[in-house]
């Protein structure tokens, strides 16, 4: 089946058949058009949908407009069509139920935005497991336990979302990235390590470079800890991960091999950019390229004058000093 955006994009090609529309595309269709702002298929579909649907398709045009008023009376009578006895629609509540609770939480009512939700995700995981929806609701409701400084329950929020389903890659790949983050801060450093690279691979799979380009730089900066050929290599080391034993130590270290992975990712989406006082991409980048031995990356770097990030500079002039040299 086509996705909602492809549906639109038809639609501005001339090719799209509103007829040929299953009932379950219409509303997703509606959605990706008032966020595109495409009012003339707006408005061709909204026949098509019930009230309830039309309220949230409502709350999506005022969302863009920025008109919070409009956005809480339009999901607010979403969530009361829902419930009509006879037509009640259980998936749209739920979701209706989580973009009321990010609402709240965006106008200061945090903790009855964390009611909305927890019921909401509670929900999605009885209609709707393993949907986009239910995917997104547990990222929000780890975000909202995150932004009360309750590490652990955000955590346990992420080991939800197994990566061996029934999740979305993307989301499997969002919550390992945000997990990795919060690992770091937890100074859980396997854990990171793990979790980065997960991420890493998942954003990659998904097209989102960006995401991918920080779930590699919070990887390298554990991984050129120590580099050598004889370190296990990550893949095996997420396929083996178990709870270490009382007195286990973990040994931080990385394989070249995925070292370059990581490098790569990063090098194929920099701009050639290096303007900034504070650039740990490129400070990174630097040191894997030395222990990789890509020396053009470092001459490129020589050849330009307008690096302000004084340690980079610093890693460029004294280069014996840095971690990789000979």
């Amino acid at each position: 089946m086509d996705t909602s955006l492809e549906r639109v994009e038809q639609w501005r090609a001339n090719t799209l058949d509103i007829a040929e529309l299953g009932e379950d595309e219409r509303l997703a269709v509606a959605e990706h058009a008032a966020a595109e702002q495409e009012e003339e298929l707006v408005s061709t579909l909204v026949p098509l949908l019930s009230e309830a649907e039309l309220h949230f398709v409502n709350f999506r045009r005022a969302q863009v407009t920025n008109n919070a008023d409009a956005a809480s009376e339009s999901i607010r009578s979403c969530v009361e069509n829902c419930r009509k006895s006879g037509s009640r629609d259980h998936r749209l509540e739920a979701r209706a139920r989580m973009e009321w609770g990010l609402l709240r939480y965006s106008l200061g009512e945090k903790e009855e935005a964390g009611v909305d939700l927890k019921w909401a995700m509670e929900r999605l995981k009885v209609v709707d497991e393993g949907s986009a929806a239910h995917g997104v609701a547990l990222l929000n409701m780890a975000a909202w336990h995150e932004t009360r400084a309750e590490w652990m329950m955000a955590l346990a929020m992420h080991s939800e979302i197994s990566r061996h389903g029934p999740h979305l890659v993307e989301t499997v790949a969002l919550s390992r990235l945000a997990a990795s983050r919060l690992q770091m801060h937890l100074q859980d450093h396997e854990s990171a390590l793990r979790h980065s690279w997960v991420a890493l691979h998942g954003l990659s799979e998904a097209g989102l470079p960006g995401l991918a380009v920080e779930a590699a730089l919070i990887w390298l900066n554990l991984a050129l800890a120590d580099v050598n050929e004889k370190a296990p290599m990550m893949q095996t080391r997420v396929e083996e991960s178990s709870p270490r034993k009382v007195g286990q130590e973990f040994v931080l270290n990385s394989h070249p091999e995925d070292v370059a992975f990581a490098y790569d990712a990063i090098a194929d989406s920099w701009d050639g950019g290096v303007s900034g006082s504070d650039r740990p991409d490129l400070q990174l980048m630097l040191e894997a390229s030395r222990v990789l031995g890509r020396e053009e990356f470092e001459a490129q770097l020589m050849q330009t004058e307008d690096i302000t990030d004084t340690q980079l500079l610093q890693m460029l002039e004294h280069p014996d000093d840095q971690p990789g040299s000979s």
